[in-house]
């Protein structure tokens, strides 16, 4: 006898690629009609490819920024993290059309999040949970759009999506009694490489120890952990041994004082650091402003976190779209359906180590935007989970069959 979870995988499947298909073209059509103009609009746009002019001409990894008189301004060695200028200036050394080349790479890194979320859906409930995924993420009006904008935020996804999916098939690993430390091996690897496109991103790093420390299978988590910690460690140390080198400290960014500042009061202008500071002196002034800040007026600095998070997960355009093709309901159409089934999935499947995993994610990126001043279309980097939650929650509520890797398929008979 067939059983009704291996007569639904067939058909299920089918969807998946015909759904990851489509939305890889619903992501590069975009993409390829994009002017360079409206492709730059974002306003993060600029510093990216200022630093990868920087390192087409060979000038090295350094940002220079805009003055309003045309006269040199300040230089940057350690602002932003590397990987998205050195894909832009690869684009731009190797291709004719390095605008095409890098929305084309932007294009794919959305679809194998879409491949990976499904995947992570499929272990978690079944085959329909994965359609249901991908369907999510396929035609999202905020995935399809920053695909075909200079922005990392795909990047920044497919790593964060790497990374939930080496944590879910090492818990599921753990739970079944086999070998998990590859797993997570692999999960450190990919935070590293979403640590590379955002520093934001190594949140998750913590917020993993804390969910190993209160977890039922401690010992096994937090092993895992470690072994995925000294890969991360070992992968972003030769940025900080550069850093090191060229700035004096081994910092990963020096633009965590800046962006501390912002999120503690009104959007006044930044005040001017003493003559003479260095990159690193004038991001130790500006924390030292920004924590001062919040040790005079906690409270307000605690509500402006609260709308910040408010605001990141609310339908609102991400600033420099509201001019764009997409319009006020674009959020609707895309945040609300996937929240809401998410919100399901949690609670019935609430006694599953992999549901708890998932949510770092989302977590990590609210964490953030509490503490720091952010964008909120970083919101679309932390998605792909939120859909993998969504895709369990409507197929566990139906009653379609789940996908359960303790046990063997059934056999034909």
């Amino acid at each position: 006898m067939v059983s009704v979870e291996q007569r639904d995988v067939r058909p299920a499947r089918l969807l998946v690629v015909a759904l990851v298909a489509l939305g890889l073209l619903a992501r590069l059509a975009p993409g390829l009609m994009m002017a360079p103009a409206q492709a730059a609009r974002l306003p993060e746009a600029g510093p990216y490819l200022r630093l990868a002019r920087s390192l087409a001409e060979g000038r090295g990894f350094v940002l220079t920024e805009e003055s309003a008189d045309d006269a040199i301004g300040a230089t940057y060695l350690a602002r932003r993290m590397p990987a998205y200028p050195l894909l832009v200036a690869a684009a731009k050394t190797l291709v004719e059309a390095p605008l095409r080349a890098t929305l084309i790479v932007q294009a794919l890194c959305g679809t194998a999040s879409m491949v990976l979320a499904a995947w992570m859906a499929y272990r978690l409930a079944g085959p329909w949970s994965a359609v249901v995924a991908a369907g999510l993420l396929a035609f999202d009006p905020y995935q399809v759009i920053l695909a075909a904008l200079f922005t990392p935020v795909t990047l920044t996804a497919l790593g964060l999506t790497a990374a939930s999916a080496g944590g879910v098939a090492y818990v599921g690993a753990v739970r079944a009694g086999r070998r998990a430390w590859p797993w997570a091996a692999a999960a450190g690897l990919a935070l590293a490489a979403a640590g590379y496109v955002e520093v934001w991103t190594l949140v998750l790093a913590p917020l993993a120890l804390v969910a190993a420390v209160v977890s039922r299978r401690r010992r096994r988590l937090l092993a895992g952990w470690a072994v995925g910690a000294a890969v991360l460690a070992a992968a972003l140390a030769p940025w900080l041994a550069r850093n090191a080198e060229r700035v004096g400290v081994p910092v990963l960014s020096t633009d965590v004082g800046r962006r501390l500042w912002t999120g503690t009061g009104p959007g006044a202008d930044a005040p001017a650091p003493p003559e003479g500071l260095d990159e690193v002196g004038e991001g130790v002034f500006y924390l030292e402003q920004g924590a001062g800040r919040i040790a005079s007026a906690p409270g307000r600095w605690l509500r402006r976190g609260i709308g910040r998070v408010g605001r990141l997960w609310s339908p609102a355009l991400p600033d420099g779209l509201e001019d764009g093709p997409l319009g006020p309901a674009a959020g609707y159409t895309s945040l609300l359906p996937a929240g809401l089934l998410a919100v399901v999935g949690v609670w019935l499947l609430r006694r599953r180590g992999e549901t708890w995993w998932l949510l770092l994610v989302p977590v990590a990126a609210t964490v953030t935007h509490v503490a720091l001043a952010g964008w909120v279309g970083d919101r679309a980097a932390v998605m792909p989970p939120v859909a993998v939650l969504a895709g369990a929650g409507l197929a566990t509520l139906l009653g379609r069959p789940k996908a359960d890797d303790e046990t063997p398929p059934p056999q034909e008979g």
